[in-house]
């Protein structure tokens, strides 16, 4: 099975500090996760000039040489760089970037110019999908799959911060892989950890949680965000959960390979038997250990007969019988 995906959301924790975003990647690193993701756009781009919004984002966007470092910086330590692009030219910078995957953020779903140009790259997506319904996700998947892009992954979140505890909606996971037949996974916006293990049980194969190195930062994303020592234990938690889910087949482990001989039991005789005799069901008995013939084989010896003389308490073998 392949190992779920363990995404480090710093997202716009590094207050547009390159130094501040380096401490983060590398401290994700060093937690086990597989990918820091950031999130970039161009504020003329994205924002009306007047509004707020525009005045504030200054404070949280890094410039094309920073994220060209950054970038740089992951490739060094082997961590995934990716990041969330909110308009065109973030796109083009992220493919100058050469990142290996998108991710399309919830409130982006409906954003239909930008996924096609998302679409442009034919490089695999990873789409959440807060606040969106079934209807409105049909219509974007079905437009990447028009457009011959079928490497997509959803991602069930819910786009509040924090999400309470009875909006998280795991189910909702096993929805989504009915009806699109995609891997899904679980973007966490809860407080703890308890949702994101969760969500390994109900298919998780992407997991992301947002992440700083300190929660008193100042910054909205921080006091929802884990930092490296709850992270740490996640992943960890994440691991052996996956362990402990294993693989869809039914088989016998090795390690219970040794208590067959002891637990199961053999057709065994209730008494002596002739040569030529025929088997009746009322000259067996089912005893440990289970060296011989298993019970499933019960219908398939009755009738035959005995080709020596056999003793009470003998356990049959398909040699002894014609």
């Amino acid at each position: 099975m392949k190992k779920i995906t363990i995404i480090a959301e710093i997202g716009i924790n590094h207050s547009g500090s390159l130094a501040l975003a380096k401490k983060m990647i590398k401290a994700a690193k060093k937690c086990g996760a597989d990918v820091a993701k950031f999130q970039n756009a161009y504020r003329d781009d994205l924002f009306q000039i007047k509004s707020k919004a525009y005045k504030v984002a200054k404070k949280f966007i890094l410039k094309d040489s920073e994220y060209k470092e950054i970038k740089k910086y992951c490739d060094k330590l082997k961590i995934e760089f990716m990041s969330t692009p909110y308009d065109f030219r973030s796109v083009d910078l992220l493919e100058k970037l050469k990142v290996k995957r998108y991710k399309v953020a919830s409130a982006d779903v409906v954003d239909m110019p930008l996924n096609k140009k998302i679409i442009s790259t034919k490089k695999p997506v990873i789409i959440s999908v807060g606040m969106a319904n079934i209807s409105e996700i049909k219509k974007t998947v079905n437009f990447y799959k028009k457009n011959k892009m079928k490497k997509i992954t959803l991602l069930h979140c819910v786009s509040s911060y924090p999400c309470s505890t009875k909006s998280l909606n795991l189910r909702t996971m096993l929805k989504l892989k009915k009806v699109f037949n995609l891997p899904v996974g679980y973007s966490d916006h809860s407080i703890g950890n308890d949702a994101a293990i969760m969500a390994v049980g109900f298919g998780a194969t992407v997991i992301e949680k947002h992440f700083t190195i300190n929660k008193k930062l100042p910054g909205a994303d921080h006091k929802i965000s884990d930092n490296p020592e709850e992270f740490s234990k996640l992943i960890k938690a994440i691991r052996e959960a996956e362990l402990r889910l294993g693989e869809e087949e039914k088989k016998c482990q090795p390690e219970e390979e040794k208590f067959i001989k002891f637990a199961r039991k053999s057709i065994t005789l209730r008494h002596d038997l002739k040569r030529g005799d025929s088997i009746k069901e009322s000259d067996i008995i089912m005893k440990r250990p289970g060296t011989g013939l298993n019970g499933q084989k019960v219908i398939e010896i009755i009738g035959k007969k005995v080709k020596k003389n056999l003793s009470k308490d003998y356990q049959i073998k398909k040699q002894d019988l014609r």
